[in-house]
């Protein structure tokens, strides 16, 4: 049986929204409360050999509803200062 998207986030596959659910991002409102950095932090913690920092940039640019290759490269080298900073 195949997975149904239902968030309605640019960027996110249906596996990948699965995965959102599990660690408690249910849509928008939840990606956004918790932002990118730490929701990629957990679903990495969780799926560390399936998630990368493509999946950072996807979660940071369906916050802005645009496609992950649109963000600024100045974004990007951004995010993966956050993430590497722990």
């Amino acid at each position: 049986m195949r997975t149904k998207k239902t968030m309605n986030l640019k960027n996110i596959g249906a596996k990948t929204e699965s995965w959102l659910q599990e660690i408690g991002v249910h849509g928008y409102d939840d990606l956004n409360r918790i932002g990118s950095v730490e929701t990629y932090r957990r679903l990495k913690s969780r799926y560390p050999d399936q998630v990368n920092l493509t999946a950072l940039y996807a979660l940071e640019a369906a916050l802005w509803s645009i496609h992950w290759l649109e963000l600024a490269p100045e974004i990007k080298d951004q995010l993966k200062r956050e993430v590497l900073s722990d």
